[in-house]
């Protein structure tokens, strides 16, 4: 049987309140053991290697890596759509915190529209920075 984790509200404004700071401290790790351990050893993009257009994904490796180090002009020049991942990362910290406080709103739209929008503009962009 499991058991849900019931949260005071006092709780979990705490621990939203942390939460940047840890976020913060982990983004600092990250670029140190990124660079290290992970940059050395990764492979190039096989459908560019071969074709010479990027995918979908390419640069994101190297996108992750400049947001760790806070390089917003690196990540928009390795591959933009990371920022949109970031956004959505913060509008779901906003509506938590809405919650915490007792007036839930949902910020992230839920309409299938947009999440299909958001494929298409996604589609667009790979093909844009192709051209």
């Amino acid at each position: 049987m499991k058991r849900k984790l019931i949260l005071k509200k006092s709780q979990k404004i705490f621990l939203l309140c942390i939460l940047p700071f840890a976020a913060a401290g982990a983004l600092l790790l990250a670029a140190v053991l990124y660079q290290r351990y992970i940059m050395p050893y990764v492979p190039p993009c096989y459908l560019r290697t071969l074709t010479g257009y990027r995918c979908p994904s390419c640069g994101m490796t190297h996108a992750v890596y400049a947001l760790c180090r806070l390089d917003f002009a690196e990540v928009l020049r390795q591959n933009a759509m990371l920022l949109f991942g970031v956004l959505l990362g913060v509008l779901y910290y906003a509506e938590q915190w809405t919650r915490a406080l007792g007036c839930p709103k949902k910020i992230i739209p839920r309409r299938s529209g947009f999440w299909i929008a958001a494929l298409i503009g996604w589609l667009a962009y790979t093909v844009i920075r192709n051209l």
